[in-house]
């Protein structure tokens, strides 16, 4: 007869078994002693973030709690919660993902999240020389800006502006990792900010919410305490943009707090060219409608922004003066000399020259995105042809300078590839 156990003798074995299983539970998954504190990583005013060792786990993480003075204070704990709150909800991988929260001896109430180890924004543009800056270099925190505009796509998706984006709160972390840091000041709007005001903390603390604001960067509408909207966070944004471009925040030079405060309500800034004649006149553009006076002159999205930056990166953000053109008018005249060319923007074109026996010959017509006059920017020969209007056209207009700024200044074997061929071709 095959041995048999009875449910009396699984469950005897079982009890016996059971203070080993305790044991191994109590050692693998301590449920005291969680979290250990290790070395302080940065505090401010109101807090710190230190760096924890999660035991059940055996990773280290960042822990962020208030500071001593203030962890008995309504709003800012609320501050605290609403901030990890918001940042779990934010699924991005521009977010730094939140592991838990709760409370800790004496009340301390924290949360813990990804450790970042990296640099901020701030301190590689403040180590870098702008004058010596390849465009490569530039262009590389460019897309480090167009990732962050992805996180605050994001944000204002789920009802959220940040309102105090800024370099010091741009980590590049390691292997490529960009985050957008700091979401304790982020506020509601629209259907979010009617939730908020329905919510639990909102009955407990009656609404009150902490302002978040740098003055070196702040919009007009955030400088005279106006109602935020998403076109808060695109004027920092552009705020990001010209720090990048120029090394120099907006207001800066301004002196006190309060100048700053001021200048700020006026949306008065110094252009970045101002600041660097160098910079691109297509960057300046993107940084300039960014951070207009009127939230509704901004781009209309972050998307809209990230679109305008990766446009400008790829090249075909390259600016130039624009003409118009009525038909029968003469763009250029077959004969004279001159260091310009063109770009056919919206219209149509007649190409001609004089023949053999005097008349006019027509060549062939050439419509938009076509160029002509490209060898008089390097060769300084003559017109070999007329080119008029048949229709209102708008064109671009190229010149030596423009060409020597925009392009030599950047890739500057490209340039002078480009200047052998054009200067071939005017000898044949």
């Amino acid at each position: 007869m095959e041995p048999t156990e009875t449910l009396l003798d699984s469950r005897a074995r079982r009890v016996e078994r059971a203070p080993k299983f305790d044991d191994l539970i109590r050692t693998l998954l301590p449920t005291s002693g969680r979290l250990s504190l290790g070395d302080l990583i940065g505090s401010g005013g109101m807090g710190s973030v230190t760096a924890a060792r999660e035991q059940g786990l055996e990773r280290t993480v960042a822990l962020k709690q208030l500071a001593d003075e203030h962890r008995e204070n309504p709003t800012l704990v609320a501050s605290l919660i609403r901030e990890a709150r918001v940042t779990a909800r934010l699924e991005h991988p521009c977010v730094v993902p939140i592991y838990e929260i709760g409370v800790r001896e004496y009340d301390h109430v924290y949360y813990t999240m990804k450790r970042i180890e990296g640099d901020t924004l701030s301190s590689v543009v403040r180590r870098s020389a702008l004058a010596e800056r390849t465009r490569a270099e530039l262009l590389d925190l460019v897309d480090a800006i167009v990732r962050i505009c992805g996180a605050v796509a994001a944000a204002h998706d789920i009802g959220y502006v940040h309102c105090d984006i800024k370099p010091q709160n741009i980590m590049l972390g390691r292997f490529g990792a960009v985050y957008l840091m700091d979401w304790g000041g982020a506020q509601p709007f629209g259907k979010a900010r009617e939730e908020a005001r329905r919510s639990r903390e909102a009955a407990v603390l009656g609404g009150k919410r902490i302002v978040v604001r740098t003055p070196a960067f702040m919009a007009p509408e955030q400088a005279v305490r106006a109602k935020v909207t998403p076109a808060t966070d695109i004027f920092l944004l552009g705020g990001v943009l010209y720090y990048v471009a120029t090394g120099c925040a907006p207001y800066s030079g301004a002196g006190s707090v309060e100048n700053m405060r001021s200048r700020a309500k006026a949306g008065s800034f110094q252009p970045p060219s101002v600041r660097d004649p160098s910079i691109e006149p297509a960057l300046e553009a993107i940084i300039l409608r960014a951070m207009a006076f009127d939230p509704e002159d901004r781009y209309p999205s972050a998307q809209a922004l990230a679109d305008a930056l990766k446009a400008y990166s790829r090249g075909s953000g390259w600016e130039f003066p624009i003409r118009t053109y009525e038909p029968g008018e003469v763009i250029i005249q077959e004969g004279e000399v001159a260091e310009t060319a063109y770009v056919i923007i919206d219209g149509s074109c007649e190409v001609s020259r004089v023949g053999d026996d005097g008349g006019e010959q027509r060549l062939r017509v050439m419509d938009a995105g076509e160029v002509f006059g490209e060898t008089a920017i390097f060769a300084g020969v003559r017109r070999t042809a007329t080119v008029r209007a048949l229709e209102p056209t708008k064109v671009g207009v190229i010149t030596r300078d423009l060409f020597e700024r925009d392009v030599a200044r950047w890739n500057p074997w490209m340039a002078r590839f480009v200047e052998t061929l054009a200067k071939r071709l005017a000898a044949d």
